[in-house]
């Protein structure tokens, strides 16, 4: 199967909030349909939490999750196309991404077949579609990137083969927006925790616990450290935020918080002091 090649780099599926219509040249005019393809399912909405995936799926712990991710804000652009009789997913795979290639969209990360990790997981936890649930070994998946107007746009495609022989193709382009969490639940931490001790002792960690208390819905945590100034501090606050995601992952289980409540995401901020926030899932 011919796919860009892979540059890099726990899961919802995301939530709906609204319609959102995109400028036109966004993807009316830019990416043509597949010939002869029924449009199966078209989606122009204001989404939140959207999951740009950008690494393969391993299971830790028996939750399937991906070491690249994440959870943004912004307008989604779906169409979902059964491909009609004789066509297959490969060719619908290599059509789209092929007009990725001339719009110059710059590669993320691909895979195929059993590299891109069960089919089941990318139709019903990342896409919310269950349809697109088929064969391991007749799947492939591709993101890239590019900017538009000065905005950040995430072009993407799924394709599957089912086992009843139906072959689809879905393509997404996704313009980032508000990229932040919702700040209405957060704390703030004066330094990262880097022991289990030491996070469970914080303020941050107990105002955390007490909101699984508070309501039985999953929530998505993130970890925000401070700002950085020089890519050496970059690089380091992304390994103590790591170290910090793992420690929370594993203090919230010891806890008795089921893993199925919620997901962890981590990102270096944009201010003089850190926080972990949450928000709450559908």
């Amino acid at each position: 199967m011919a796919i860009f090649h892979s540059l890099l780099k726990q899961t919802s599926s995301f939530m709906l909030a609204g319609v959102f219509l995109l400028p036109a040249t966004v993807f009316a005019t830019e990416i043509a349909p597949f010939p002869n393809a029924k449009l199966d399912l078209e989606l122009k909405q204001h989404v939140t939490s959207y999951p740009v995936i950008s690494s393969s799926m391993k299971k830790v712990n028996g939750v399937v999750t991906a070491d690249s991710e994440q959870w943004l804000d912004g307008s989604l652009d779906r169409k979902l196309y059964l491909l009609p009789n004789g066509k297959s997913s490969d060719e619908a795979y290599r059509f789209f991404t092929g007009q990725f290639e001339k719009l110059g969209v710059t590669p993320v990360f691909s895979c195929d077949r059993f590299s891109c990790g069960d089919s089941n997981f990318w139709a019903n936890n990342i896409f919310d579609i269950a349809r697109l649930y088929g064969l391991d070994k007749e799947q492939a998946y591709f993101l890239g990137q590019k900017d538009v107007a000065g905005k950040t746009v995430y072009y993407l495609t799924y394709t599957v083969k089912r086992g009843n022989k139906r072959e689809y193709a879905l393509v997404d382009i996704f313009t980032v927006g508000k990229t932040k969490a919702n700040r209405n639940n957060q704390v703030f931490i004066p330094s990262l925790p880097d022991s289990v001790s030491a996070l469970a002792s914080s303020e941050a960690y107990k105002v955390l616990l007490t909101a699984f208390g508070k309501q039985s819905k999953p929530l998505l945590i993130t970890v925000e450290s401070a700002s950085a100034g020089r890519v050496s501090q970059v690089d380091s606050l992304s390994r103590q935020l790591e170290q910090l995601q793992n420690l929370l992952q594993s203090k919230l289980q010891e806890d008795g918080i089921s893993s199925n409540r919620f997901r962890i995401q981590s990102i270096v901020g944009d201010q003089g002091e850190g926080f972990i926030h949450w928000q709450v899932l559908q």
